[in-house]
């Protein structure tokens, strides 16, 4: 009797184990559904630091107040668009981990 509750145990534990395993697509298509969550937080906090107003870079960057803000555009004005998210780290006041801070809400285009 007690072979057969081993047994009956064992069998219940398998079935429950399959019962929770993810298909490989199903793994897939969850990941798909973080990956789009993702992006549109991204993209609803993303800035473009070559068109945007002190006052939207003030608001949408981490660590940017008014006067890095203003940094910003008048870097912008005297030397042209930015190239990349790295060159923001010229600007006078903004140091290499703000830039990191920022880098997944920052778009060149």
């Amino acid at each position: 009797m007690k072979k057969m509750k081993t047994i009956a145990l064992g069998l219940l534990m398998g079935l429950n184990t399959l019962t929770f395993a993810q298909t490989p697509s199903q793994i897939e298509q969850n990941n798909t559904v973080q990956d789009n969550q993702q992006i549109t937080q991204i993209s609803t906090n993303a800035v473009n630091i070559n068109t945007a107003s002190a006052a939207e870079l003030q608001d949408k960057l981490v660590g940017i107040g008014e006067k890095k803000a203003q940094a910003i555009v008048d870097y912008r004005t005297k030397n042209g668009n930015f190239k990349s998210i790295e060159q923001l780290a010229e600007v006078s006041g903004i140091g290499q981990a703000t830039v990191e801070k920022n880098r997944a809400n920052i778009v060149l285009e």
